[in-house]
């Protein structure tokens, strides 16, 4: 794959996306049109804004002066909106960059995303001239960026004049600009955020470059970044760096999640390994969190935002409520996204039980009952008690109220915000009500420390991603020697390794391979199972026929020479009726393993991130179930090992129902070993898969294989 293109420096976009003066080439008279929309968005914005058009030279549009060119601006804007048909965008950018603007948003689209051809000649030639002279460009196609902080609404979308929540810590990075600026309207209802940036085509700017920028934002804690696709995804590596070395968090969303297009390829791998799961392990290798819903970013990113890292080791989460259903409705959605339910310390329970009447609940959740609105002191107590326990990284706070609601919450989240700030915890307001708007959440959102849910489900999977995102990450995985030397040590050249070559080359690397002979005859596969020792296993070999189960090529636990003659003859036969165009070479002769548990590896090649490794449910249930974990290779032990963990079938290995635990030491040095093989291949990889791997208490082995390589 060809070099990772680097992110754009911060510093060269502040002009552009920060600026202290502004021009809108191309508005007209009429109040709808987008030049002029982007005047009005201006109006409380403190800079010079001026206006080109030539048909008013001299006059005054929508409060603002308005110039008949470029040249003829009274000063170089630091940004600018290009509100003209796609023929007049490219003279509009250099006739800026001659005046020593800093950048421009472009409103106009007909170019790439028409799939003509000659527009995308025309786009990729805008974008070559705008790097040529430095101009930075957001769009084509795009719908601008508001900056909160300095009142910049650069955007085409009406009345942004009416989103006057204060400045708080989340930026917005879409690709969408509807998108982008649904998200940027929760200002409307109280929601603080600083910048919203719409990318668009990307023609010159990505997301992974907007996202960058504003994670240099003092005020900006967070970034909700809604992504499409990458013209080279490997941009978020670098990005998820930056936040991680800036301490913020980058919450993402990848929409187009749907595999429609993927075609299956030749072994399992190809139909297990989608589109949507790479760009998961992508994001995760990032260090960003992905949410699965448009409706849980905002609230996940203003939780981070909010949120210091977890004063705890687990990942305890306490819950009070003055409702004993919604305290079970929160602790079914905590149990479901993996946190734990701790009880209170004996302390903390000595406090609880002073406070709460007798058919209340001391407990977690902890019910106050509705007795809670009598006597208010009470709930303090509680309160501070569960914040003081040291089990409870966060608490969470059902409100439940009806009547009045409006005005009784609001004094609740004042009393509550001092509170989180004091223990250095966050708390969880989890909105139960139907009536959505209105003072109390608009109260919660408003809060420096409290974070507003509207479901229970998004705030407990916010809360797990809190916890994983400051735990412990495995180590990078690396491509050892072993590993370099077998992938040398195949011939270049397009080529499928079937079972035998296949297992040879992954042995070269240091994995375990079941030992087995070559026969042409039946005479001579009892000569190999003599050898290896019965009971044994009859494979065809074929570099035609992929699955051998299909054609019934596999024979099992054949005990004597008679078995192994009889079984000869059967795999001839059925590959002659389901294969008759088949090269046989005879079979494949292994001593039959002892069972285990059976796992499939897999790698495939994936456009975006480079060589993926998977690890899932193996042998003839892999496409069935799909119970698989994806990892960017090459993956450590402790990145393997944390793939496992990741399976359903993870009981499995690990002794389910008092069978024998397998070696997961070993599984997970297998996996890793594969990982840093096919990492070594680079580009001449295709596809290559283990499966399945024989797991048991003393080992594992891999019993079949198979490799595609292009040249």
């Amino acid at each position: 794959m060809p070099a990772v293109e680097k992110l754009r420096d911060p510093a060269s976009l502040q002009r552009l996306l920060a600026p202290r003066s502004f021009v809108v080439v191309g508005v007209s008279a009429e109040p709808t049109g987008f030049g002029a929309r982007t005047v009005q968005n201006m109006r409380d914005f403190d800079g010079p804004v001026w206006c080109v058009n030539p048909k008013y030279a001299g006059q005054e549009l929508h409060g603002r002066p308005c110039y008949a060119s470029i040249a003829d601006i009274p000063g170089a804007p630091d940004s600018a909106v290009i509100a003209l048909p796609r023929q007049g965008v490219a003279q509009a950018v250099q006739d800026l960059a001659a005046k020593g603007g800093g950048g421009a948003a472009i409103y106009a689209s007909g170019y790439g995303e028409t799939d003509l051809p000659e527009r995308a000649v025309e786009e990729q030639q805008l974008r070559d001239m705008a790097r040529s002279l430095g101009f930075p460009l957001l769009g084509a196609n795009c719908l601008g960026f508001v900056d909160h902080r300095l009142r910049a609404g650069g955007t085409f979308m009406p009345d942004y004049v009416k989103l006057t929540a204060p400045v708080g810590g989340v930026g917005v990075v879409s690709q969408s600009g509807a998108l982008g600026y649904a998200l940027m309207q929760a200002a409307e209802r109280g929601f603080a955020m600083c910048h919203m940036t719409t990318a668009g085509n990307a023609t010159d700017l990505d997301v992974c470059d907007l996202a960058a920028f504003q994670l240099t934002i003092p005020e900006c804690r967070s970034v909700a970044l809604v992504v499409e696709g990458l013209r080279d995804a490997r941009r978020l590596f670098a990005l998820g760096d930056m936040a991680r070395d800036l301490g913020k968090a980058i919450v993402v969303l990848k929409l187009g999640r749907g595999e429609i297009g993927a075609k299956a390829a030749m072994s399992h791998t190809g139909s297990l390994a989608g589109s949507t799961a790479a760009w998961s392990a992508g994001f995760r290798r990032a260090g960003m969190l992905e949410v699965e819903d448009f409706d849980a970013m905002l609230e996940t990113a203003g939780f981070f935002a909010k949120s210091p890292p977890p004063k705890t080791k687990g990942r305890g989460v306490g819950i009070v409520t003055p409702s004993g259903g919604a305290g079970i409705m929160a602790a079914d959605h905590a149990e479901f996204a993996g946190l734990e339910l701790p009880q209170p310390a004996p302390a903390t329970e000595k406090v609880l039980r002073a406070a709460i009447p007798d058919f209340g609940s001391p407990r977690n959740p902890c019910d106050l009952t509705a007795q809670v609105a009598t006597n208010p002191k009470s709930f303090e107590e509680c309160m501070e008690a569960m914040l003081a326990d040291e089990q409870y990284g966060a608490i969470v706070f059902p409100v439940v109220y009806h009547n009045p609601a409006p005005t009784a919450t609001p004094a609740r989240m004042k009393t509550l915000d001092p509170m989180a700030a004091a223990a250095g915890k966050p708390i969880c307001v989890a909105w139960v009500p139907e009536s959505l708007e209105g003072a109390g959440p608009e109260a919660a959102d408003g809060s420096r420390h409290l974070s507003l849910f509207r479901s229970s489900r998004r705030m407990m999977k916010a809360l797990s991603l809190w916890f994983d995102h400051h735990g412990p990450k495995p180590a990078a995985g690396r491509i050892d020697t072993a590993a370099e030397t077998a992938a040398k040590a195949i011939p270049a050249g397009e080529a499928t390794l079937m079972e035998a070559a296949a297992k040879s080359a992954f042995a070269a690397a240091g994995l375990p391979v079941v030992d087995e002979r070559r026969a042409r005859t039946a005479v001579e596969a009892v000569a190999a199972a003599t050898a290896l020792g019965f009971p044994v296993v009859l494979k065809v070999d074929s570099p035609d026929i992929a699955h051998k189960t299909e054609v019934g090529g596999v024979q099992l636990n054949l005990a004597d020479a008679s078995a192994v003659t009889a079984a000869f003859a059967r795999i001839m036969e059925g590959a002659r009726q389901h294969a008759p165009q088949a090269r046989i070479d005879g079979v494949l002769v292994q001593r039959m393993e002892a069972r285990g548990v059976e796992l499939i590896l897999g790698a495939r090649r994936d456009p975006q991130f480079g060589t993926m490794v998977l690890v899932g449910l193996g042998g003839v249930q892999a496409e069935l179930w799909k119970d698989v974990a994806l990892d960017i290779a090459p993956v450590s032990t402790e990145g393997a090992m944390a793939m496992l963990k990741s399976l359903k079938a993870f009981p499995l290995l690990d002794g389910f129902r008092g069978s024998a635990k397998v070696d997961l030491d070993a599984v997970a040095g297998a996996v890793s070993r594969f990982s840093g093989f096919v990492a070594a291949l680079g580009d001449r990889l295709d596809e290559a898969e283990i499966n399945p791997l024989v797991c048991r208490e003393n080992g594992c082995v891999a019993v079949d294989g198979l490799m595609k390589l292009s040249g």
